[in-house]
């Protein structure tokens, strides 16, 4: 099978930082090459790149802004002076543009199917020239409904116009398809979970643990309740002075708010930012945790959680469906449902060594038994098959 992965963001030294979504798209990417099929990574970013590695094709062109200035200028104007309609003529450009690329490099190369994700509607005026899959990851319109950031009308419209425009739709959590249906009214036909490599991430006895550390990778934001673990944190410092915190991901300017205006001085002094990691760093440096933390608001799934799990980790996280899905409170981890109890449990792990064994060993069977990259991309190309079978 060929298959092309579109999309502005894939995890590779060679390419800008990612989030979750360049991670998931490398595991993919890697696991299926692997098995032997074709894989490309087409898409676009700041500047034309081309190279191969572990024979994956990487293939990302200028992106719009940059291939057309103009038009990008006449689109900043035009929103800067709230011209009615002109922001979604310029995106609707946009997205012909890109249709017409990846048709082109579809043609060129003889794909079979395509994937690519919901968020910003990039996809929204493909041809179906080439079947196409979209995994639903996360969305503008997500963030508006469940996080309260600022609605872009526009482009959940261009997410409105790709979910309506495929019907072979994954979702990476059953919470995920009930948002698909609560915002934008499209069923999912799939559910696949995320899953992550047990292999890069398992269990290093050669690394020594520091003792009382709370871990936290991830982007550093609001939404991701960064700001709740620092509090959480400053009572914890306070029964266990020596307790450290370390943090790690994208958000130095959230970071400098932190440390401004959150973290109290005793806290600050036992923070550990460690900056942007590659996910293959990411097993020995977390190793080194007694526990990670996860306060998100809300979150589709959580990639982090199940790598911290498989590397027998201990976890809390906040109490969100996604999470429930993934962690079954008491057996494998726990869930929190306030500040107050992150810090009940957090005083368990500190002080109950077999409690803290129990969990961090149901943590790894059960991401081997429900969440691997194996499990997730054999399903993702049986979905595939089926696709192609009935084209």
């Amino acid at each position: 099978m060929k298959i092309v992965f579109f999309t502005n963001e894939y995890a590779h030294p060679k390419l800008p930082s990612s989030g979750g979504v360049g991670s998931f798209l490398k595991t993919m990417a890697e696991t299926m090459t692997i098995l032997g099929h074709e894989v490309h990574v087409y898409g676009f970013s700041k500047r034309t790149i081309y190279f191969k590695d572990q024979n994956i094709a990487f293939s990302f062109f200028k992106k719009y802004s940059k291939q057309f200035p103009i038009s990008d200028f006449l689109r900043s104007l035009s929103r800067t002076l709230n011209i009615k309609n002109t922001e979604r003529y310029f995106l609707k450009k946009e997205r012909l543009y890109l249709a017409k690329q990846l048709k082109h490099y579809c043609a060129k190369n003889n794909i079979d199917i395509i994937e690519s994700f919901v968020f910003n509607g990039f996809t929204a005026y493909w041809d179906h020239s080439t079947p196409l899959v979209i995994r639903f990851h996360g969305s503008r319109g997500f963030w508006h409904h469940y996080l309260g950031a600022k609605k872009e009308e526009h482009k959940i419209y261009m997410e409105q116009l790709a979910l309506e425009n495929t019907k072979h739709t994954v979702a990476v959590s059953q919470f995920s398809a009930d948002v698909v249906k609560n915002i934008y009214n499209v069923d999912i036909e799939m559910v696949i979970h995320n899953g992550i490599d047990a292999h890069l991430f398992s269990p290093n006895s050669k690394v020594k643990e520091i003792g009382q550390s709370i871990f936290y990778f991830g982007t550093l934001s609001k939404a991701k309740g960064v700001d709740i673990l620092c509090n959480v944190f400053n009572t914890v410092i306070k029964n266990h002075p020596k307790a450290t915190l370390h943090l790690i991901g994208r958000g130095t300017d959230f970071l400098d708010y932190l440390k401004n205006d959150v973290l109290s001085k005793n806290a600050l002094k036992n923070m550990t930012y460690y900056g942007v990691k590659q996910m293959n760093e990411l097993p020995d440096i977390l190793s080194q945790a007694t526990v990670c933390i996860f306060p998100s608001l809300n979150e589709n799934f959580s990639l982090a959680i199940e790598e911290a799990m498989a590397l027998q980790k201990p976890v809390i996280a906040s109490d969100i469906p996604s999470f429930n899905e993934i962690i079954t409170h008491g057996e494998n981890g726990w869930i929190s449902k306030n500040e107050s109890e992150y810090f009940d449990y957090i005083d368990i792990i500190f002080n109950n060594s077999e409690e803290k064994k129990r969990i961090a060993i149901n943590a790894r069977q059960h991401v081997l038994n429900l969440f691997t990259k194996d499990i997730m991309v054999q399903k993702s190309i049986a979905y595939y098959e089926n696709i192609l079978k009935n084209k």
